[in-house]
């Protein structure tokens, strides 16, 4: 007989503008006893300035994404036992995204990024943070999201993040995906354009994460 796997970690995944974060907050909110570890990017003072000049402040807003998603990860957890924890984004997102963008594109050089690379290990032991135990990863082109941003209007981003900055981002997203699906990692796809998470496919979208957690305890 199988031992049912321990499913309370599920990162959701997407690009600026995807709709991760509204589909965090809806899973949280009509899932029974599950909370939604959010992105606290306003309280990160450097990441207007990281958009504005990302060489000069790119190291210091990953390290800063990071800790903010450990340290709020534990805040939460320390509150409640919830069943199922939401992450909008998180660790995985920060460093196994945009870090290697970063590093990739020379934003930030190799001892750079071996330094946030150890600091992220040393903020991990900190806080317990675990690796997630299934992946939302959220599909929306490049050109969806750039939409959704722009009509939104945070000024931080309508200023400086252009729809080259997202369409270089999604390869990485996409990368990022098929390496968790080759690592048999529990992984659900959903396309936030044909489903509309604030509108009438709330309930499909519910459903199929609900079949999904089950299925991937089994």
């Amino acid at each position: 007989m199988t031992t049912p796997v321990p499913l309370k970690n599920v990162c959701v995944l997407g690009n600026i503008g995807s709709g991760k974060s509204t589909l965090t907050n809806l899973l949280a909110s009509a899932i029974p006893n599950s909370v939604a570890i959010p992105e606290v990017f306003d309280q990160n003072p450097f990441l207007a300035l990281y958009v504005a000049d990302p060489p000069r402040w790119a190291f210091t807003n990953a390290v800063r994404y990071y800790y903010d998603y450990a340290r709020v990860y534990r805040e939460l957890n320390t509150r409640h036992t919830y069943a199922y924890c939401f992450i909008d984004a998180g660790g995985s997102t920060n460093r196994h995204i945009y870090g290697r963008y970063l590093f990739e594109d020379k934003v930030l050089t190799p001892d750079e990024n071996a330094f946030y690379e150890a600091l992220c290990v040393v903020i991990e032991r900190y806080f317990a943070y675990p690796e997630p135990d299934a992946f939302i990863y959220v599909k929306a082109s490049p050109q969806t999201c750039f939409g959704r941003m722009v009509e939104r209007g945070w000024e931080y981003q309508t200023k400086h993040i252009m729809l080259d900055y997202l369409t270089a981002l999604q390869t990485y997203f996409e990368a990022y995906r098929d390496t968790l699906r080759a690592q048999n990692v529990p992984l659900l796809e959903l396309d936030s354009k044909a489903l509309d998470f604030r509108g009438g496919g709330q309930k499909e979208t519910l459903a199929r994460v609900e079949q999904f957690l089950g299925s991937a305890r089994a």
